[in-house]
Formats: C-alpha cells, sequence, structure tokens
C-alpha cells in the first residue's frame, strides 16, 4: 500500500500537471502576464518599452571559421513597477512570495506554479503588516546568479524610480535564501535585516504593495543591469587604476576543465592568476572582477560578475560543444565589455540536458585564441 508521502507526491505531480483546471474548478485563476499587466495597468508607475538588441556574431577564438553564436536580434517584452494599493484589503502575499488579488494570483516573474505547493501546505504562518512592501521575487529557487540578475536588478529598477524615502520606509518580503552573498547584497543596496521580511514565515499584510517584473529568462532586463552596477559604484567606489590583471576562473563542481593543469600552466606562461573555485564574500567578487582586463574560465554562474569589470574587459568562455548559453555574451555588449567563445571540436546543438558536462580543451587551440585576443586589445 503507498505510503501517505508518496500519496502526496503523486497529488502534487498531478496538481502540478492540472493545475491551472483544477484551480478554477475551485474559483482560482493562475494570471497570464499579459493577464497580470492588465489588472496592474492602474497603478503602473514606471514602464520601460526596450529597443531591440542585436548580439554581434561569435566564432571561435582559435578557429575563426567556426561559428558559434549567429547574429541575433533580441526583443523582450516591457518592464513596469507598479504600486498596487490594498484599499479592500482582498491582497496577500503568498509563502512564495506572488501576490494574489482575490482569487487570482499574479504571474510577475517566471510562472505562478508555487501557488500549487503553497496550497497542498497547511498555512501555520505568523500575521504581521506593515504600510508598505516591496515583494521582488515570487519562487521558492534561485541561486547566486538568479538573485544578482533577477532579484538585486529588480530592486535597483524600483529604488530608481521611487523616491529615497520611500524606499527607505518599505519592507522587502520573499522567500529569503538566508545566505551571505543575500545579506550582503541587499545591505550594500540599503535593505538591512530589519526590513527583511520572510514570506515562508509570516502572513504579510500592507496597505501598498510595490511590484516589479521579470520579462526575459535568458536577457534581464540591459537598464536593470546598469543601474545596479551604477548602485553598487556608488556605495563601493572603484579607486584603483590597475585593472590589467588577467585571470582564469576555475571550477570544481559542474562543467570543470578536464585537463585544467595542462591549461593553467599555459595560462601562467601568459601572465593569467589562477582564481581557485572558493567562497567569496560580494565585496571580495566585486573587487576580483575589477581589478580584471581579461577573464578566461568555463562558463558558469561565477561570471554573472561581469557585471562589475570595467568596459572593455575580455571575457573569454569555455564551452562543451553541446552547451552553450549565451547569458554572457548578451550580459558583455549590454556592460560594454568584448566577450569570446572557444569550444573543441565541431559545435553541436546547445540543450539544458547537458549543463552538467564537463569540459574538454586543446591547449594549443587554446592558446592560439589567447594570444589573439590580446593582440587585438594591444595587451
Amino acid at each position: 500500500m503507498p505510503t501517505i508521502t508518496v500519496i502526496s507526491r503523486r497529488l502534487k505531480d498531478r496538481l502540478k500537471h492540472f493545475s491551472p483546471a483544477l484551480l478554477q474548478l475551485v474559483g482560482l485563476k493562475l494570471l497570464t502576464k499579459a493577464q497580470t499587466e492588465a489588472l496592474l495597468r492602474p497603478f503602473q508607475v514606471s514602464k520601460s518599452i526596450k529597443s531591440p538588441i542585436t548580439l554581434k556574431r561569435v566564432v571561435d577564438a582559435a578557429t575563426p571559421e567556426k561559428e558559434l553564436f549567429h547574429t541575433k536580434v533580441i526583443e523582450t517584452d516591457p518592464d513596469f513597477v507598479w504600486d498596487y494599493p490594498n484599499n479592500t484589503g482582498r491582497a496577500s502575499l503568498l509563502r512564495s512570495g506572488n501576490l494574489a488579488i482575490s482569487k487570482a494570483f499574479l504571474d510577475t516573474d517566471f510562472g505562478n506554479q508555487a501557488i500549487v505547493t503553497d496550497l497542498l501546505k497547511p498555512d501555520k504562518r505568523t500575521t504581521v503588516t506593515y504600510p508598505v512592501v516591496i515583494a521582488p521575487w515570487s519562487h521558492y529557487w534561485g541561486t547566486y546568479s538568479d538573485f544578482l540578475l533577477f532579484v538585486v536588478a529588480k530592486l535597483a529598477r524600483i529604488k530608481t524610480v521611487l523616491t529615497p524615502a520611500q524606499f527607505d520606509k518599505a519592507v522587502v518580503a520573499y522567500p529569503l535564501s538566508n545566505t551571505p552573498y543575500e545579506a550582503e547584497l541587499l545591505g550594500i543596496l540599503g535593505v538591512g535585516a530589519d526590513r527583511l521580511i520572510d514570506s515562508r514565515l509570516y502572513i504579510i499584510q500592507f496597505e501598498r504593495c510595490i511590484l516589479a517584473n521579470n520579462s526575459s529568462w535568458f536577457y534581464p532586463a540591459a537598464a536593470d543591469l546598469l543601474a545596479l552596477r551604477s548602485l553598487i559604484d556608488k556605495q563601493i567606489p572603484f579607486t584603483s587604476t590597475n585593472t590589467t590583471r588577467r585571470i582564469y576562473i576555475s571550477r570544481k563542481a559542474r562543467r570543470k576543465v578536464n585537463n585544467e593543469e595542462a591549461l593553467t600552466t599555459m595560462l601562467r606562461r601568459h601572465d593569467f592568476d589562477i582564481i581557485d573555485d572558493k567562497p567569496r564574500s560580494v565585496r571580495e567578487q566585486i573587487a576580483l572582477y575589477r581589478s580584471a582586463s581579461f577573464i578566461i574560465g568555463p562558463h558558469g554562474a561565477s561570471f554573472s560578475n561581469i557585471l562589475w569589470c570595467r568596459p572593455g574587459t575580455q571575457l573569454f568562455e569555455l564551452f562543451a560543444p553541446n552547451y552553450r548559453p549565451e547569458y554572457f555574451r548578451y550580459m558583455s555588449q549590454v556592460l560594454g565589455l568584448r566577450h569570446a567563445a572557444y569550444c573543441l571540436g565541431p559545435p553541436a546543438d546547445s540543450h539544458y540536458t547537458f549543463l552538467d558536462a564537463d569540459i574538454d580543451v586543446s591547449i594549443d587551440e587554446v592558446e592560439r585564441g589567447v594570444l589573439a585576443l590580446l593582440s587585438q586589445a594591444g595587451a
């Protein structure tokens, strides 16, 4: 006989598959992004319609006749900030950080399926009340890269739209990760622990809720990235004039370079510092990436820190042939950096099922690519 745990798991799986229909049967509705924007339109305080961005073609740094990324035009939906007044008391913040207005569940980020998990658990949270709540995230999952590019960058947008007094008055509520980088990044933005509320622990009542959207998973809003970099630069001023450091970013976990020892031996001959894969504070990561004029390494979340690089910095990504995401190609262009890429052998179709694939490189080919890039930069 199936155990209660197994039955619960099966129920969750079925609810996730049929959740829209099941929720509608009991009068609940999962809104689409378009429906969310329509519902919040009367409360819109900021709308940014973005111009298309043309991503440049990227060829293999060692073998220029091999194309790794073709020219591509990026068009993403507008970015919004909304100020929702809870005049009727019908709005509430779910444990997932998502806003529910009456029986409608908004989609401000990347779906609203977390409501299924919320509804399956008894709500034993303590109630707290605040005049103004900023709700910047509506999911239970997240990594350093996700948090930086989709939560903190969104908060930077909100901070630029609100007056300092309005921003400082509000509390920030979502499912906290309780990581050191979360506390440090939010502290730099002026959000201390006394203004952070974990939506998993508290039923948060409010008079007003400040919301914003994430319009694209692959292409974070360029204005948000630039706003965040500007805010961080003001809080942690760039003082060093030494930005000529060449660094290799190592990875110990998935997507590591299998023949890394031979690779780093070659790179040391060309004055590269080898940066071990170990925990670092946000300030240490900012200082590291600011110090670099040339960054090379296997594709990974650490490259989110190119956000702190000076314009003109060279990023050289090493890929497996069948996993070549373009997150940092896009970010490099938005931030005014130089981007290059390499993979061993002919490129295959890139697919997320290979995201754990380790990487092999030809030392001679990578060296040829490095020397060509250094020559182009006049370094």
